[in-house]
């Protein structure tokens, strides 16, 4: 594990999301080196998961680019963890329109896209509730 990634476990202990200035307070209290201290600075605002953050430094430090850092390619996964996926992307709706940055905004958007399109096509007999159809 980097010295980063250790950082970062430590940062979300007892906490599933934190907005990018108070992980930057956290790791300035932490008695960070500056090196990872100028890492956080450089996420975009907004509020992560863990695993958010991690791959939000990996983008801006080039290890990854924005698509690789999407998923899986929907095509790619199992039924279940299509399904998975999916409950996560919507799980996750609400607050990534509320304090994502454009870009994380955008990304959700496409990759709601990919999966729902995904399962649209592996299930396209799938239980339609008359009640939710809409005149």
């Amino acid at each position: 594990m980097t010295q980063a990634a250790a950082l970062i476990a430590e940062l979300f202990t007892g906490v599933d999301r934190l907005t990018s200035e108070e992980v930057v307070r956290r790791a300035v209290a932490a008695d960070a080196p500056a090196g990872v201290v100028i890492q956080l600075e450089a996420v975009p605002e907004g509020e992560y998961s863990q695993d958010e953050l991690a791959e939000a430094i990996a983008v801006r430090a080039g290890l990854v680019t924005p698509l690789d850092a999407m998923g899986i390619a929907p095509t790619s996964l199992s039924d279940d963890d299509l399904l998975h996926e999916l409950y996560q992307v919507h799980r996750t709706r609400h607050e990534t329109l509320r304090h994502g940055s454009d870009d994380a905004l955008g990304q959700h958007d496409r990759r709601t896209a990919e999966l729902e399109t995904e399962y649209r096509r592996r299930f396209p007999q799938r239980e339609v509730d008359e009640r939710r159809l809409r005149p």
